[in-house]
């Protein structure tokens, strides 16, 4: 029976033996099992339970991407306590990747755990960088009566967005598809499937591409790169590809050697010099 259908049942025996001392019945009281998974997973961390380890560092090898939501019970200037459900297939000592707040943390399973049963990691607390000041340009003029002129200038322009794009290679099935902004590109990674490789590539301020996350063997991911630098980049990106228009200019023909003169006539006739003086004896 269970803990909370324990019964105690007592036969009396027809004559009591008045020499021995009554017989005193224990009771044991079965407490009913406490609150469920949220209830304890509370107690247990109140009552000092083992937090998982978790380092933002990619290891050699992942056994589970985390796709649930991810909690965060706790959170100080340090550090935050984040709680996870242990899902199927996984076991204690494995490693699982979770996202929290967008960026990946790897987490190690605690020894023991099982399917279904939730348990608190450690990962560092939230970086908050603060946006430099602009920058201010000062720029003094000559004195012509004896002032000075200070002008204040702040940098301006438009903000750059980088495009992005996501290509999968599915054991010889390829997809790429093209992002028009990072944070478009960083859900649809999450979305991903772990059993093939993919690779996502993200825009630099010089228009050039470069490989943001990676997923695969390393095999799998360098013919990615290969393909999407000769193929899938101009396939997805045509105006970032096109041939720059050449603005050379076309260089002066040859000059043409000036022809002899032509007579219409015969040439000049040739005069014979003079005979020379005749002296006398």
């Amino acid at each position: 029976p269970g803990p909370t259908a324990a019964t105690s049942v007592h036969t009396r025996s027809p004559q009591r033996d008045l020499t021995m001392p009554p017989r005193h019945h224990h009771h044991h009281h079965h407490h009913r099992a406490g609150p469920t998974v949220a209830g304890a997973v509370v107690a247990g961390a109140a009552a000092g339970a083992v937090l998982a380890a978790s380092t933002s560092r990619r290891p050699a090898h992942v056994h589970h991407r985390y796709r649930e939501r991810v909690v965060i019970v706790s959170t100080t200037s340090a550090e935050r306590v984040v709680r996870i459900v242990c899902p199927a297939g996984v076991s204690g000592g494995m490693i699982m990747e979770i996202l929290v707040d967008g960026r990946e943390y790897f987490v190690t399973v605690p020894p023991g755990t099982r399917p279904g049963m939730p348990f608190d990691a450690r990962i560092p607390a939230a970086v908050v960088v603060a946006a430099p000041p602009p920058v201010q340009r000062v720029v003094v003029a000559p004195p012509p009566a004896q002032k000075t002129v200070v002008v204040t200038t702040q940098r301006s322009g438009p903000k750059f967005v980088p495009a992005a794009a996501i290509v999968s290679d599915n054991h010889g099935s390829w997809t790429r598809v093209r992002y028009e902004t990072l944070r478009g590109a960083e859900r649809a990674w999450g979305s991903l499937g772990m059993f093939y490789a993919s690779v996502l590539f993200v825009q630099t301020p010089t228009g050039a591409f470069g490989a943001f996350k990676e997923w695969g063997v390393p095999k799998a991911v360098a013919q990615i790169k290969k393909r999407f630098e000769h193929e899938f980049k101009r396939e997805l990106f045509p105006e970032l590809c096109a041939a720059p228009v050449s603005t050379a200019v076309p260089a002066a023909p040859p000059a043409v050697p000036a022809a002899p003169p032509s007579y219409a006539a015969a040439p000049p006739p040739v005069y014979a010099a003079p005979p020379p003086p005749a002296y006398g004896a």
